[in-house]
């Protein structure tokens, strides 16, 4: 089935890059320092817009399970990629206000549980 194909290969990248990402804190700080800048936002908002409408036109169901996972974060990656492409000035606006370094540890762990919860249900659903 095609959503429990679109939630492993969501799952497994989640898992893969919070788990970088707590583990290699190096990668969370250049990753900031990039966000400072607009200078990578053209290409980052063209990947997640590319991503999302793919994600939209491939499945974009909105069913009461947890199959609505994969629709929103489809939408999301869509989202995110017109943001990136038509609003960089509040974006760096929004990155200069989060205190990464207090907050992102809870997030990222969270993130990783998300993406063991969406890999578990995509491959045993």
């Amino acid at each position: 089935m095609l959503a429990n194909y679109l939630a492993e290969i969501w799952g497994i990248s989640i898992v893969i890059v919070s788990f970088a990402l707590i583990v290699k804190d190096g990668h969370l700080k250049k990753f900031y320092a990039s966000m400072e800048t607009e200078d990578n936002f053209f290409l980052w908002g063209f990947i997640s817009l590319v991503i999302g409408i793919s994600m939209v036109l491939v499945y974009n169901v909105w069913a009461r399970n947890w199959q609505v996972i994969i629709t929103v974060l489809g939408w999301a990656a869509l989202l995110k990629g017109l943001a990136l492409l038509f609003t960089p000035q509040q974006i760096k606006k929004f990155v200069k206000k989060i205190n990464y370094q207090k907050w992102m540890p809870v997030w990222l762990m969270v993130l990783l549980v998300v993406g063991l919860v969406i890999t578990y249900l995509g491959f045993t659903a």
